[in-house]
């Protein structure tokens, strides 16, 4: 991953926005927020979601979240499906690093705190570390942060 990083970074430019998403890397950054809300998926069926991630992360055998909770509801089935986007806000229903690592770390003000899907994929509820991308966790590898130093 780290050599796919090397090879890939140097395309970024002005016309090429290069995003590497939960890459290998060094050192201690904070991580980016979620963007759930910001871009809505539309499921063949019609389901709405603030992401898609989410759903397919409380898809799987270990989440301890129902898939129904990041569904916002059915664009060929609700009228109001426009006010209920606008309506569903993702952050507060569902704060993130509300635990004893996030809460004692001293990049907690600047960080994100990292995927929530992830997190739900790990079997733990939205608001547990990222661990997989937490740069202060121990015993967890490191991986890039998805903000700027």
């Amino acid at each position: 991953m780290q050599h796919i990083y090397e090879l890939t970074a140097p395309f970024q430019d002005d016309s090429l926005d290069m995003v590497h998403i939960r890459f290998p890397g060094t050192g201690a950054r904070p991580l980016a927020g979620c963007q759930a809300g910001t871009i809505i998926y539309v499921f063949t069926p019609g389901e709405v979601t603030v992401c898609p991630y989410l759903v397919f992360a409380a898809r799987t055998p270990q989440s301890r979240h129902d898939p129904s909770e990041f569904i916002v509801g059915n664009i060929f089935a609700d009228a109001d499906i426009a006010a209920r986007l606008d309506n569903f806000n993702f952050a507060r229903r569902y704060p993130m690093g509300v635990n004893p690592t996030c809460g004692s770390c001293g990049l907690s003000d600047s960080c994100g705190k990292g995927c929530p899907a992830a997190v739900i994929s790990a079997g733990e509820r939205i608001g547990a570390v990222d661990a997989e991308v937490c740069p202060v966790t121990s015993g967890e590898r490191r991986l890039l942060p998805l903000m700027p130093a």
